[in-house]
């Protein structure tokens, strides 16, 4: 299908620690070699009343309230997960929704609410984004503060915290990019620092050991752009070349193996790129000359959108798909296009947003999606900022679409007091 059909239609706060969560059941199905081990989340059933009229803004710590009368405002960023989403206002507020047993929404509790709530204490915020049970903020003064699950923030210790707490030694950070388990630090220099969990070697510092605080991403001193994922990371070079690092096992680092590599390797026969976008376990990356995309790696439901499900270890091209100006990459892949968005790959959750909730192995165009500003990859679902507003689609279970309720959709939905005009 022609990606270019135009249907667009019309101070200072106590940390707070939390404890283990319960015993959970099993979220979304065991990952393969790799994958994330950590405990999933409480399986407890949602509140009855998620945030209705009754609910107050200044509600006790962990309260989902409603939106103000006025809603909340423009998003100015996003990030998401497979669990949560967070945006930022435009006054460096941060809000976040979904899942929240580990203290991923930073609102001092660890209740989940289907719809958005402030993160305490963080009014700066320049991008936020979010791992499977953490969440890190880039602060105005280049410094960056985490929440969530411990290990994983960057603050010298493995507690958790239920607020946000200041990455250790971070200074001068540009840019931020979250996988499950890791997060990086692009720094003005072109350097990298990553953190958090490393069984794939993706912190990329030539080893597999768990790192508390930033380490530095081994011969890497030239990075423009960073994107993490489930396992892997990957940076574009100043010289529009790109390398990537950590789980190999689909061939999705694209250096013609399954190897896993815990430095940087050279993804192979690419240059002049605009972006680079790791998702689950496959990679894609854009061009920066004719905005064609090529994909590599995991292909059992299509993620590739090359027409078929064989797993491929070097880029191939994407069908019927130029002139994308943004990638978005999960468990499924999105592009960004001048008038329109389209999605591929895995959709049994409605994360194509075509209305469907079929697999599809070459792009669809989202149901009621003209022209969006940004595109935002979460897990199993995908958001956009639109019109001074956002919307999200896909699976909801733990309420990470941010509209009230627990319901997948499979087309675009607006969040809570974000609405577009």
């Amino acid at each position: 299908m022609s990606p270019h059909l135009h249907r667009s239609l019309p101070a200072a706060l106590a940390l707070l620690l939390l404890t283990p969560a319960c015993a959970p059941d099993q979220a979304r199905g065991a990952d393969p070699p790799g994958g994330d081990s950590s405990p999933p989340i409480n399986s407890s059933s949602p509140p009855a009343d998620p945030g209705g009229a009754d609910s107050a803004d200044s509600g006790p710590p962990g309260a989902c309230p409603a939106a103000p009368e006025e809603g909340w405002g423009s998003p100015v960023g996003m990030g998401a997960s497979e669990l949560h989403s967070c945006a930022i206002r435009g006054s460096g507020e941060v809000l976040c929704w979904g899942a929240n047993d580990e203290g991923a929404l930073g609102n001092g509790g660890a209740t989940g609410c289907p719809q958005p709530t402030p993160v305490l204490g963080l009014d700066d915020a320049v991008q936020v984004v979010a791992g499977r049970y953490h969440t890190c903020a880039l602060r105005a003064d280049g410094s960056v503060a985490c929440w969530g699950m411990g290990g994983r923030l960057g603050d010298g210790t493995d507690r958790q915290s239920a607020i946000p707490v200041p990455v250790r030694g971070l200074s001068g950070v540009s840019a931020l990019a979250a996988g499950d388990r890791h997060t990086c630090a692009l720094l003005a220099s072109g350097e990298v620092r990553c953190w958090g969990e490393n069984p794939d070697g993706q912190l990329g510092d030539g080893s597999t050991e768990q790192r508390l605080s930033p380490v530095p991403v081994s011969d890497l001193s030239d990075a423009v752009q960073l994107a993490v994922s489930q396992a892997h990371s990957c940076a574009l070079r100043a010289d529009g070349s790109a390398v990537c690092w950590g789980s190999n096992t689909y061939g999705q680092l694209g250096d013609g193996s399954t190897e896993r590599r815990v430095r940087p390797v050279p993804v192979a026969g690419l240059s002049e790129l605009q972006q680079i976008a790791p998702g689950h376990y496959h990679t894609c990356a854009l061009s920066g000359t004719d905005g064609s995309v090529q994909c590599w790696g995991r292909n059992d439901q299509g993620q590739l959108g090359d027409g078929s499900t064989e797993q491929r270890s070097t880029p191939a091209p994407v069908t019927g798909l130029d002139g994308a100006l943004q990638l978005a990459i999960a468990h499924h892949s999105c592009a960004r296009l001048p008038g329109s968005v389209a999605c591929w790959g895995k959709g049994d959750s409605g994360e194509l947003g075509d209305g469907g909730t079929e697999n599809r192995s070459e792009p669809v165009q989202v149901v009621g999606l003209g022209a969006v500003d940004d595109l935002i990859p979460g897990g199993h679902h995908s958001c956009a900022r639109l019109g001074g507003g956002a919307v999200c689609w896909g699976d909801n279970e733990w309420g990470q679409l941010g509209d009230g309720t627990y319901a997948d959709r499979s087309t675009p939905v607006p969040v809570l007091g974000m609405a577009p005009q």
